[in-house]
């Protein structure tokens, strides 16, 4: 009992220390949290020191669908509403262009380890960032090793992809396009939830927090209730998540619970979490015999993916800084908005920029899941 209640301690202090610690050191912010966890979990699963991988299990299956949760808390789609028109429709070109590379590569990569699993784990990766990846791959039940080696090479191409974003991508749209960019004029995007950089007391910090993982925890007990009643089993991953993700979604058009300054941050925190007890059940051969494959086609996905989105939205007529923020939106989620609006020097961009992100957040585990039902049909 004691050395389980030191691996909790150990499961929750780690990342607490790396997400303090991610904007003062560096390393950690240029390196990011989630593979400092996934490296110390997986140094641990393999270096013999005491671990129980059940403790492990159970933390990561109880905290994803509570941080996909609290994400979604921050949902804003009435602001999405209006900016909706060319923002919208380049978001839809890339949502549409990562299912049907996605579902191509299954093809092309015919004998990568759970092929089907991890195309659809990146259509949730590449239209709301890495909390839906975690959410389709424990929702499909896939293997940890899995999980975590898709993750690193997104983590590894992603990286090469935003230095082409932030450097080369304006300039080489502006030649193709002809179209004026969007809102060049700053956006009061300090009122939103995500980005708010305001200091709120400790004690409102309290409240807002135990309220946000209450609700969290609700939807979870909801979505588990849900499960039994349409399979008679508590236990059915898929459901939960989708139910989570809905939940997440209706409670955000409540303004009490969408103004919460707090959930986005400990839902980003949880994912932490989730990454070390991941990375505390690897097995370092496996993750090494499958890595070079998986970033082939990873690799395939994302730069195919990103060249159709990019051509198509042209053809459209679409700005060269919607498409931009609309593409970083999807591959990397809200958080990396703001960056990319300064690199672009367009910061009217960020509000949608972030709803498009939201939007991504919200779909993004539907249209994984879809595919994977589909992909099961076909294959």
């Amino acid at each position: 009992m004691f050395a389980k209640i030191i691996q909790l301690v150990l499961f929750f202090g780690i990342p607490y220390v790396l997400y303090k610690l991610e904007h003062k050191v560096k390393l950690i912010k240029t390196v990011g949290p989630i593979i400092f966890c996934y490296a110390i979990g997986i140094i641990w699963a393999n270096s013999g020191l005491p671990l129980d991988a059940g403790l492990s299990d159970t933390v990561s299956s109880v905290l994803i669908p509570v941080a996909i949760t609290l994400i979604l808390f921050n949902s804003d789609f009435l602001t999405l509403k209006k900016n909706v028109k060319k923002a919208g429709l380049s978001f839809l070109i890339l949502s549409v262009s990562v299912m049907v590379v996605a579902a191509v590569s299954v093809l092309v990569f015919p004998n990568v380890f759970e092929k089907e699993k991890i195309a659809s784990m990146l259509i949730g990766c590449y239209t709301g960032g890495t909390p839906n990846l975690f959410a389709i791959g424990y929702g499909l039940n896939a293997d940890k090793n899995t999980i975590i080696v898709a993750n690193l090479a997104d983590q590894v191409l992603g990286g090469v992809y935003f230095l082409f974003i932030c450097t080369l991508a304006k300039p080489l749209l502006n030649k193709l396009s002809g179209q004026i960019s969007v809102a060049t004029e700053k956006t009061d995007y300090q009122k939103e939830g995500i980005v708010d950089k305001a200091e709120i007391p400790l004690k409102e910090k309290i409240k807002q927090g135990t309220i946000a993982i209450l609700l969290g925890i609700a939807a979870l007990g909801v979505s588990i209730g849900i499960s039994f009643l349409l399979t008679k089993e508590a236990t059915n991953v898929a459901i939960i998540m989708l139910g989570v993700s809905v939940i997440g979604v209706a409670l955000s058009f409540v303004k009490g619970v969408r103004q919460n300054k707090v959930s986005y941050s400990i839902g980003q925190y949880f994912i932490y979490v989730f990454s070390l007890a991941v990375g505390s059940m690897a097995n370092l051969k496996l993750i090494l015999g499958q890595s070079v494959y998986v970033l082939g086609m990873v690799a395939f996905i994302l730069f195919v993916t990103m060249f159709l989105h990019f051509i198509i939205s042209l053809l459209f007529k679409i700005d060269t800084d919607t498409i931009i923020i609309t593409s970083v939106a999807g591959i990397f989620g809200p958080a990396f908005i703001i960056p990319t609006a300064k690199a672009i020097k367009n910061e009217g961009v960020i509000l949608i920029g972030i709803a498009t992100g939201l939007l991504g957040y919200a779909i993004g585990n539907f249209m994984g899941f879809g595919l994977y039902e589909l992909l099961k049909l076909i294959y």
